[in-house]
């Protein structure tokens, strides 16, 4: 059977054409009378395929699902079993001065928040207790880690006091991003989870 509208085939069973989205009924094999439709049926839409999404999206690592922001320009932080600290503009799999290999599975972005208490001092970074160099005012780094839960302490000479949160990273969700500002009267330091769309891309 074919469309007598468009042409195009017919299979068994269809009660539309799948490409124009005339009636069956009016496509009849030769020498077959029409049946009539047991009951009214409406007009059909012609049916079109979804068609993707596009996005501005990054691959932060090898293996990350795109996000709906590009953070490209922050660079990633590594530390590797040698304790040596770097920055990277690109993933990296291994150490460019020992050659060991890095840790890999997502990200934790860290933004220093702007504020005037001991703005000319970094905030020492700790994931895990292990020190991961300092963020210097309204800066932001992303610390590649394994997947699993992972505690945030940051730092700064006026105080050590923070409120340690503990965030999970998964293959499902391997992005987290946080917020670091003194809270407190400058006493303390508060990490708190935010939302991507709220840091900055650079």
């Amino acid at each position: 059977m074919f469309c007598i509208k468009c042409g195009a085939k017919l299979e068994e069973g269809d009660r539309f054409c799948s490409k124009c989205g005339a009636p069956v009924k009016t496509a009849v094999p030769q020498g077959t009378p029409a049946q009539p439709a047991s009951r009214p049926v409406s007009q059909a839409q012609p049916r079109v395929s979804p068609q993707p999404q596009t996005q501005p999206a990054q691959q932060a690592a090898s293996g990350l699902r795109p996000i709906p922001f590009d953070f490209s320009r922050i660079p990633i932080r590594y530390r590797c079993a040698s304790g040596h600290v770097f920055d990277s503009k690109v993933p990296q799999t291994n150490c460019p001065t020992c050659g060991a290999p890095l840790p890999s599975g997502g990200l934790i972005q860290i933004y220093r928040m702007g504020n005037m208490i001991g703005a000319a001092v970094g905030m020492g970074v700790y994931i895990d207790d292990v020190p991961l160099g300092h963020l210097a005012n309204k800066q932001s780094i992303r610390v590649s880690v394994p997947y699993g839960m992972h505690k945030v302490h940051v730092t700064h000479t006026t105080t050590r006091k923070c409120n340690d949160p503990v965030f999970t990273v998964t293959q499902e969700y391997p992005y987290v991003w946080c917020k670091a500002h003194f809270s407190k009267g400058g006493f303390a330091i508060a990490v708190e989870q935010a939302n991507p769309q709220d840091m900055p891309t650079a």
